[in-house]
């Protein structure tokens, strides 16, 4: 049973405290809000993409229009900070929304590529969603057979490829379970 109004959602949480945030941070954020709705599309289909990533394209749109208008993140804007994008000329305005429509395209892609290489582990995803509903990090690291110390920022391309017959994906997340209950058991 879903949980609220949210048919699923991903909560990206910090490593670290921080105060600044590179251009690589945040188009990897962008990948991440992207995720959902290729992952549907590559799942379900282009005609049964459905409303449920409406706040992952929102985040990501705010996030790209931050990037132009405010950081300066676009060769094409300029280093330039842009507090009321309304107050700009019609043309500045368009170069902003083409840049951020840019900036979405590119993650979508950069996203549809490592899905479609990492077919297999979104399909362990999903089945263990559907099982399941939610799983934390340590969960979906033993799940995909990656080390605890692996991939802070997401799964790379040199990680190694998910357990083969090494005990079936719901022992793995139960397993996964117990630390995380007794670190909550602990607080």
């Amino acid at each position: 049973m879903p949980r609220g109004s949210a048919l699923g959602m991903v909560t990206q949480l910090p490593d670290k405290d921080e105060t600044s945030v590179s251009k690589e941070q945040l188009l990897a954020k962008l990948d991440v809000c992207m995720g959902g709705r290729v992952a549907e599309e590559m799942i379900f289909g282009e005609n049964k993409v459905t409303t449920g990533a409406r706040s992952d394209l929102q985040q990501a749109t705010s996030l790209a229009r931050h990037m132009v208008a405010e950081c300066g993140m676009s060769s094409a804007v300029g280093p330039i900070y842009i507090s009321d994008i309304r107050s700009q000329s019609p043309q500045m305005q368009k170069e902003i929304d083409r840049e951020v429509v840019t900036l979405l395209k590119d993650a979508e892609a950069r996203v549809r590529t490592l899905l479609q290489f990492r077919v297999k582990e979104l399909d362990q995803l999903a089945k263990a969603l559907v099982e399941r509903e939610t799983l934390n990090q340590v969960q979906i690291k033993t799940l995909l057979g990656l080390k605890q110390e692996e991939a802070p920022g997401g799964i790379k391309e040199d990680l190694p490829a998910p357990p083969g017959d090494n005990g079936s994906s719901e022992d793995q997340l139960d397993a996964a379970e117990k630390p995380e209950e007794a670190k909550q058991a602990s607080l």
